[in-house]
């Protein structure tokens, strides 16, 4: 076997190894720090904080693969593995580069995979035994509340203004199709306050505000339109 092939190898097994117990290590620790980090929000998302607690679970299973990827190249029989280095190209150190970038899309795709794999997994455990209904409800928990009392109080045809912080935004558009919903661009102005020029123009006979503090609180009010 070529020393190359050798020394790559080795590095994949050492690398394996590295993952496998940066894994091992980062199960059962709190992630809200990533979660903040992540978000963007000051404060843990809870869906965003219920995903990244795969993310130990991703680095084992990668440090596993690379583990095995590794072994399985050293420990091929001589002749395979002097067949398998006669073929790897002695490249020009001018397309060492490219092959870094193939190299890292590479990691990148197996990774997405991977976390493709072990939340569908995740999934499926959660929700086995469960009607539609009741999966909806557990994911998105209390603003589901909403979600229903938005679906039982309007019309399909309804245009609604919302006011919150909270992104609501594409769990309403998902769950209430065809109703359509509006944020008005500055969220920190009230609604009294919003232009019934922006509103009327959009035809919007709804409003709903959502406390950005109290999950359960919200106000689903029909307005006097003037269109």
């Amino acid at each position: 076997m070529r020393t190359g092939l050798a020394l790559i190898l080795v590095a994949v097994c050492v690398s394996g190894g590295m993952v496998l117990a940066a894994g091992f290590a980062l199960s059962g620790s709190d992630l809200s720090w990533l979660a903040v980090l992540v978000g963007q929000a000051g404060s843990p998302n809870p869906r965003l904080l219920d995903k990244l607690r795969l993310v130990p679970t991703l680095i084992v299973v990668t440090g596993v693969q690379l583990l095995l990827l590794g072994g399985a190249g050293l420990f091929l029989p001589r002749c395979r593995s002097l067949a398998l280095a006669k073929r790897i190209p002695r490249l020009p150190s001018s397309q060492l580069g490219l092959w870094f970038l193939c190299a890292g899309w590479a990691a990148m795709a197996i990774l997405s995979l991977n976390f493709g794999a072990i939340s569908l997994v995740d999934r499926l455990r959660k929700t086995q035994n469960r009607t539609d209904a009741q999966v909806i409800a557990a994911e998105f928990g209390e603003d589901y509340r909403v979600v229903r009392a938005v679906r039982e109080t309007t019309p399909e045809s309804a245009a609604i203004l919302i006011k919150t912080q909270r992104p609501l935004q594409y769990l309403l558009n998902y769950e209430l199709y065809p109703r359509r919903f509006y944020f008005y661009p500055d969220r920190q102005l009230p609604v009294s306050s919003i232009p019934e020029e922006w509103i009327n123009r959009r035809r919007i006979g709804w409003t709903l505000e959502i406390s950005d503090e109290e999950p359960l609180h919200f106000e689903l009010l029909p307005r006097k339109v003037a269109f």
